[in-house]
């Protein structure tokens, strides 16, 4: 009995693996191929292994948690999308960006730097062959039409899509890439791109009854896309990608980063996961985010591939929302997407590789998304360079339980007003920010040994203790968590 619902949709093929192919670099064959799975907006409560009384069931995830590691105390990078996202390509805290902590919106510029070293990157020159399929949401180049003058605009109705897109992924250390800019289901513009082109030109509206769905920007649309499809085309690429890895015949790990869009609004699920969930339309969405893991899962399998592969999943922040029908999409945690409190980026982690991770095993460990870059390198023997990854501190004896990690120096995440929750141990230092002046407006501080759901600020209890968290947040703002010692005295008071 298979673990878990095997539905099967047909593959695509991608239309050229050349690019994908090359001699193996010497010593490569020892190292595991690597897959991250990332939802988008699914809380730690939408998964039952983390909240048995979920309305979600979520067999696949379930089953890679009973084969692998499951964290509880896992950390999106930030409460919202796009520093996420920077956070775990670059390993380095977007708000250290021009960009700060904004949520890259549709057309924006992009927000990596053209010579900062990525996840891809650094797999790549280590012999990995790697591919981004899903949703990108760090930026493009959308170039301009000849008579409004200059190479690239923001303006919609000004770009040329007939001419290649720029500072995508294929610049940032993917050989391949097929997904969208922004959360394609409600981002424009609504076409998947393969490499640096669309597929089809984006030259029509999208319809009214798109532009009324919760969520959803109105834009460009290529030619027949649909949103119903989005996550189900991109999972046939995940699983087209994995056997053309199989066919491979050079021996050459893998990098496949396949971020999907669901369960993030406007809540449009295919008619085959519809009313699979008590939840309602969301939690078909978490349904289908689960079917896509399970998708994975069975290719690996099928193809010879899943003992050899380093799976993980995760998600880029909280709910939106705390959940329909009764339903805990946090688990009982404080606060929602966009939310300093544990909600907002507590998140769902899950790894499986049984040749270095026992089976069924909890780790309390404290770990950030944006610590998998450090955690990567150390696992693989790449040393990192003093001006990468900056924010990002290996995780990796608490991943195979090899032992206890050494104390981060300090876990910081943001929202998109810009407060900053910072973890030292057992405490929660919250700053939170007055937009209209751009200062400190409030503090608030937790003991999440005692109180995980921050119930009970002690600010005013512990004003010492506050102050010296205060000042370690200063100093980690100045500079990146690699470079100092944890500090002992914040984590044994």
């Amino acid at each position: 009995m298979k673990p878990f619902p095997a539905l099967v949709i047909p593959v695509v093929c991608l239309t050229s693996m050349t690019a994908l192919r090359g001699a193996e670099p010497t010593g490569t064959s020892s190292k595991p191929n690597i897959i991250i799975i990332l939802a988008d907006d699914m809380g730690y409560g939408d998964v039952r292994c983390n909240n048995p009384a979920g309305l979600t069931p979520t067999p696949a995830i379930d089953h890679l948690a009973k084969e692998g590691v499951r964290f509880t105390d896992a950390h999106s990078g930030g409460a919202v999308c796009t520093p996420t996202r920077y956070g775990i390509m670059t390993g380095q805290h977007m708000w250290r960006t021009p960009a700060g902590h904004a949520v890259l919106m549709p057309y924006e510029k992009p927000i990596v730097a053209r010579d900062r070293l990525t996840i891809a990157e650094m797999l790549r020159r280590q012999g990995y062959a790697t591919a981004c399929i899903g949703k990108w949401h760090l930026g493009f180049k959308y170039p301009n039409k000849k008579n409004f003058g200059g190479d690239f605009t923001s303006n919609e109705t000004h770009i040329d899509f007939t001419k290649p897109l720029d500072d995508g992924p294929m610049v940032h250390g993917f050989d391949f890439f097929f997904g969208g800019a922004g959360c394609p289901s409600s981002d424009p513009p609504y076409a998947f791109i393969r490499g640096d082109r669309t597929l089809g030109i984006p030259d029509r509206l999208s319809p009214d009854e798109w532009n009324v769905l919760p969520g959803f920007y109105p834009g460009l649309i290529a030619p027949g896309w649909t949103i119903e499809t989005v996550d189900e085309t991109l999972t046939r690429q995940a699983v087209s990608y994995i056997e053309s890895r199989a066919a491979d015949q050079t021996g050459k790990p893998f990098f496949l980063y396949f971020a999907l869009s669901t369960p993030h609004v406007p809540w449009v699920a295919p008619a085959f996961i519809r009313g699979t969930s008590k939840e309602g339309p969301r939690g078909d969405m978490n349904a289908l985010a689960d079917w896509a893991v399970g998708q994975v899962y069975e290719s690996l399998r099928k193809h010879g591939l899943l003992d050899r592969t380093l799976l993980i999943f995760s998600i880029d922040n909280g709910p939106d929302g705390r959940g329909q029908n009764g339903h805990d999409s946090t688990g009982g945690f404080r606060g929602a997407k966009n939310s300093p409190y544990e909600g907002g980026h507590r998140e769902p982690f899950v790894a499986r590789w049984p040749e270095r991770i026992a089976a069924g095993r909890v780790s309390d460990a404290t770990i950030s998304l944006t610590d998998l870059m450090a955690t990567l390198a150390e696992l693989t023997g790449f040393t990192l360079p003093d001006n990468a990854a900056e924010d990002s501190f290996s995780f990796l004896p608490a991943l195979l339980g090899t032992g206890e990690c050494q104390p981060n120096p300090g876990m910081i995440n943001d929202t998109r007003k810009g407060d900053l929750a910072l973890r030292c141990g057992r405490w929660k230092y919250i700053s939170h920010v007055d937009l209209t002046t751009g200062k400190e407006a409030k503090r608030e501080l937790f003991d999440l040994a005692d109180d995980p759901r921050e119930t009970k600020d002690l600010i005013e209890l512990k004003p010492d203790l506050a102050e010296r968290l205060a000042r370690h947040l200063n100093r980690l703002r100045q500079v990146g968590a690699r470079f100092i010692v944890p500090p002992t005295d914040l984590y044994q008071e």
